[in-house]
């Protein structure tokens, strides 16, 4: 995470650092992305990130962390509506805000996916993944409460189970023609089904 001296800087400053690094990370392979790059982007010098960020792979770590809990306001907002919306359609409202939240990202989570040292990837996925745990066991909590989903369902593993699905489904085995937005809706069937009250 980043050193105290980043959190006293101004937050525009700490913004164009970050807006320099999720170009740069976009862009370019994982293993050329360079300080030397970021530094420039940002308007800095080498020895300010050096007061601000251990390394590379610590910003990287800490951008993928002000993502996810920018993903999750941006989730958060999905509420207002819950008791207008079923369970399905809820999940569904909530999955299309995730869908255009990650569109102008599209570029760092393909390499995050596919060029991220395995390491690194493995410590950003423990540490933001819980994040999405809390809001699904709240959501299913709420449903719960409302009748809608079974009270003996067990929260923790729902929500697990849901995660996986998701974080996952760039491993889905697409037919050739078939749409993301078409699977998600079949997959989230199969798994309320098995929530519903019987």
């Amino acid at each position: 995470m980043p050193k105290n001296t980043f959190f006293n800087l101004p937050a525009e400053k700490r913004n164009k650092i970050i807006e320099a690094a999720i170009g740069e990370f976009s862009k370019t392979h994982y293993q050329k992305v360079t300080i030397d790059n970021i530094v420039k982007r940002a308007d800095i010098s080498k020895g300010s990130f050096y007061q601000y960020f251990k390394d590379k792979d610590d910003l990287y770590k800490y951008l993928f962390s002000q993502i996810v809990d920018q993903k999750k306001q941006a989730l958060h907002q999905v509420k207002k509506d819950r008791d207008k919306l079923d369970f399905r359609g809820y999940l569904l409202q909530m999955l299309e805000e995730a869908r255009k939240f990650e569109t102008r990202l599209t570029g760092l989570k393909d390499k995050f996916i596919n060029q991220c040292p395995q390491e690194v990837r493995k410590e950003v996925l423990k540490e933001e993944i819980p994040k999405s745990y809390h809001l699904f066991e709240e959501i299913l909590a709420a449903y719960i409460k409302k009748g809608e989903l079974r009270k003996d369902l067990n929260i923790k593993t729902a929500a697990y189970t849901i995660i996986s699905c998701f974080t996952s489904i760039e491993y889905y085995p697409f037919a050739q023609g078939e749409e993301l937005h078409i699977i998600l809706p079949q997959i989230l069937d199969i798994l309320i089904n098995g929530m519903k009250i019987r």
